[in-house]
């Protein structure tokens, strides 16, 4: 197995003024190069901390990318923190001040002495060349561990990593092909319930990883089988069999609460479904506030099948737009299932699509009543095979939350919808 290990630099990441993205593209990177990462970590700009972290490194990992501390400025002490950690000098490197040059006489800029001080590289170091950036990369070995630092610039970063860092992963791996892992998603259960059912899992496949990861109000559980394998050897098509045998039994054990096998969320695979199908969709929101409707366009895609969304929050809107009844509004009120089951049809009469969903609930903190807590939540489907609605009580102490689950729930009665019908 080999190990990687992803570091950050930069206090901006640890004072929280930029999400650290690079680390989350790294980490799927060297997976799908063949190596498990076996930890993360992040410094502030502190030479001392630097060059601590990086001898740390370079006694534990094999390889290790790293990001930030390559430019201009005093506080980018990366070339020098990887000398001092490596016990050599910083010197010019003049590939590397080539390599600037042509890209500042490219754009008209002038090289200043500031900018040479990125072309200073550890004694015995390469330079990766940045093509789309002013500093450049930096490759060399401490101990048995290779180093790739890389610009903090994510897009510097990614290009840079694609095009110098991946071929030389793949020579070192001998391209052995990305660990596998199979993601399911599931809806409808606690974690600490599916990690009981599911608690014989080590037993069976002793070789396969099993993890579980909260994406509320979704669960998802990865396998992963950590060994290295090459995918057309023997070993390797043995390891595929494995995973879809331990993908089988964890569907098995699961049953209807798995909404997908391809790691999809439940906007994603209510998407799949109907472009399948090859119909459509409209949705009606209350509660939701158009919640709903964010979350399906917020798929790639989403124009091939979604046609309208209506949110209307107020009754009045409710009977002009979705010509929901007076006399239903007055005498069940907003939050009923028949006010859903109308606004579920109404939407889809207006939008003119095959299937429609509605919502319209109590998401709090206030609003309850004794007959209708704050969770309460009526959801309509509408469809070709006819229309139901259905009453729910999902209160999760937090108006946001309660908005995440109504909308999810609403998805997952589409999506049930979907499948049996199709």
């Amino acid at each position: 197995m080999i190990n990687g290990h992803v570091l950050s630099t930069g206090n901006e990441v640890l004072l929280g003024d930029i999400v650290d993205t690079n680390s989350a593209f790294l980490c799927r990177q060297l997976k799908r190069s063949g190596i498990t990462v076996i930890k993360t970590s992040a410094v502030r700009d502190d030479m001392a901390a630097l060059v601590r972290e990086i001898q740390s490194i370079a006694s534990a990992a094999d390889i290790c990318v790293m990001t930030g501390g390559l430019g201009p400025t005093p506080d980018d002490l990366t070339a020098a923190a990887l000398a001092e950690a490596a016990g050599v000098k910083i010197e010019l490197d003049a590939a590397a001040l080539e390599s600037m040059k042509k890209y500042f006489d490219k754009r008209g800029f002038d090289l200043t002495p500031a900018n040479e001080k990125q072309a200073m590289l550890p004694k015995g170091a390469k330079f990766l060349e940045n093509l789309h950036g002013t500093a450049p990369g930096i490759s060399m070995t401490i101990n048995k561990c290779r180093f790739f630092c890389m610009p903090g610039v994510s897009r510097e970063m990614e290009r840079m990593f694609d095009l110098k860092v991946r071929p030389k992963l793949y020579e070192m791996t001998g391209h052995a092909g990305e660990i596998q892992i199979i993601r399911l998603m599931l809806f409808g259960m606690p974690e600490s319930r599916v990690g009981q059912i599911l608690s014989g899992f080590a037993l069976q496949f002793p070789e396969i990883h099993l993890g579980f990861r909260v994406r509320f109000p979704m669960i998802e559980v990865k396998l992963s089988l950590l060994k290295e394998v090459v995918s057309d050897s023997e070993e390797g098509m043995d390891g595929a069999r494995q995973m879809k045998q331990a993908k089988l039994w964890v569907m098995e054990q699961l049953g209807s609460i798995v909404i997908s096998d391809q790691g999809l969320t439940l906007a994603q695979e209510v998407g799949r479904l109907l472009k399948k199908c090859g119909q459509t969709l409209s949705v009606a929101e209350s509660c939701t506030g158009g919640l709903v409707a964010h979350l399906i366009t917020d798929v790639p895609g989403a124009s091939d099948y979604f046609l309208f969304s209506a949110t209307t929050y107020a009754n009045s809107a409710k009977e002009t737009i979705l010509n929901v009844s007076r006399e239903t509004l007055e005498k069940n009120g907003a939050v009923d299932e028949t006010t859903a089951l109308e606004m579920a049809i109404g939407v889809r009469t207006a939008g003119g699509s095959d299937w429609a969903v509605s919502t319209t609930g109590i998401a709090g903190p206030s609003g309850g009543t004794e007959a209708k807590p704050v969770g309460t939540v009526c959801i309509g489907v509408a469809g070709p095979s006819g229309s139901h609605s259905q009453r729910f009580l999902l209160d999760r102490g937090d108006r946001e939350r309660n908005k995440q689950l109504f909308a999810a729930m609403s998805l997952e009665m589409l999506r049930r919808e979907l499948v049996k019908n199709y």
